[in-house]
């Protein structure tokens, strides 16, 4: 009797092991699927999406960060490798770190709040790179200058165009400044 019930357990542990496994695969997917819708919404080659660290090197490039934020952003990575495990807790803290630069970037070119969806991206880019890649509100500019390294730096040229510029509430285009309706969707001024 109790080597069934072991039995039985057993089998269920595998099959809620081999749902998960499928859902991590189908959110992988989908995971990338968005990425790559994002890439294309920037402006680069959605395939960029599907190559391992070169898709983040192509995220802080479309962020407008320095380039050796990619480095800081892949150290967790790096130490992996190399095999300091003794630095695995700072490696993270500085990835994370990047994540909120890029998204602090990202929110900014995108005509959003930078602080909120920088602080999502940071802890939870699994999610907030299909809200950005979905969403008809989020629309990329990249005319938007930003400071290379993120929140740090005072970007004085920026807030002036900002201020000057108008954007549909409805998809966030760029309005010409008489207009009274949107060219995109319609929407009223």
């Amino acid at each position: 009797m109790d080597q069934s019930r072991f039995e039985n357990l057993i089998e269920g542990m595998f099959g809620v092991a081999i749902v998960l496994a499928i859902l991590l695969i189908f959110y992988l997917i989908f995971y990338i699927a968005c990425q790559w819708k994002l890439f294309k919404k920037t402006g680069k080659h959605g395939w960029e999406a599907i190559i391992p660290f070169y898709n983040t090197w192509v995220l802080i490039e479309i962020s407008g960060l320095n380039w050796w934020y990619f480095l800081l952003a892949i150290s967790p990575n790096i130490c992996n490798i190399i095999g300091f495990d003794n630095l695995k807790i700072v490696t993270n803290i500085i990835s994370i770190a990047v994540n909120f630069f890029i998204f602090y970037n990202l929110a900014k070119k995108m005509h959003k709040e930078p602080i909120g969806i920088a602080i999502a991206g940071a802890l939870v880019s699994g999610i907030m790179i299909p809200i950005m890649a979905l969403s008809k509100n989020y629309q990329y500019d990249s005319s938007i200058a930003v400071s290379p390294n993120g929140p740090i730096g005072n970007n004085e040229q920026n807030t002036n165009q900002e201020q000057d510029t108008k954007y549909c509430l409805g998809c966030g285009q760029k309005l010409d400044p008489n207009t009274k309706f949107c060219q995109n969707c319609g929407r009223k001024v």
